[in-house]
């Protein structure tokens, strides 16, 4: 039984991502003059609050993703699991980031009633802060996830590649944003798909594990 939940449960990243998409989608797009700002939180206070609350959830559920990632990843690189310890790490503070992205919009639509056009803008410009706060420590993740697969094996080498590749996509800052929206969900989904398959179980420490050298 403990075997079955354990499986089931490392589908948390796809229940993440589901979770991010759907709080995406009922926030919705933010407006740039800042009477149209007010206008908009006036008027989907309920969604904004609903959406913020359900990708906040989905944030919980990627905490849970990371779980289950540090153990395949110290399995693989052995009790000291220095890297392991890196990546876990800067997978919670960019968990922390992508969290608070939405609270300030959910702030200003709690208190939609004491609001004026300025204070609205500078509250739905707060989540900018945390975005770039995410775009620059999911690297560290992504890296450090890199490095175990392709010295220990821990994942294949095409995934940990793909790692490093998204990882320089957002520490350029022009596109930086693009490899978050985009390639941290779809790395998510890769890796929860890749924990679900059984495609790289944990090998004896010191040794490859199944699948990891494609």
């Amino acid at each position: 039984m403990a075997s079955k939940w354990e499986r089931w449960t490392t589908l948390s990243g796809l229940i993440a991502v589901v979770l991010w998409i759907v709080g995406i989608l009922l926030t919705g797009d933010t407006k740039d003059k800042p009477a149209e700002i007010l206008a908009q939180i006036q008027k989907d206070d309920t969604k904004i609050i609903v959406g913020a609350i359900i990708f906040m959830i989905g944030c919980g559920f990627f905490l849970w993703f990371l779980g289950h990632l540090r153990t395949r990843l110290m399995a693989a690189e052995g009790p000291a699991a220095r890297v392991t310890a890196v990546a876990f790490a800067g997978g919670v503070a960019t968990a922390v980031c992508m969290t608070l992205l939405p609270s300030s919009m959910a702030a200003a639509a709690i208190n939609k009633d004491e609001l004026d056009p300025s204070s609205a803008s500078a509250m739905s410009n707060m989540g900018d802060a945390f975005f770039l706060g995410a775009e620059y420590l999911a690297p560290v993740l992504l890296i450090a996830f890199a490095v175990v697969s392709i010295r220990h094996g821990a994942f294949p080498k095409w995934i940990a590649w793909l790692s490093v590749l998204i990882a320089i996509g957002m520490l350029t800052g022009w596109i930086g944003w693009a490899f978050l929206i985009i390639g941290m969900p779809l790395w998510t989904l890769i890796v929860t798909a890749l924990l679900w398959m059984g495609a790289s179980r944990p090998a004896p420490i010191g040794q490859p594990a199944p699948g990891a050298t494609g």
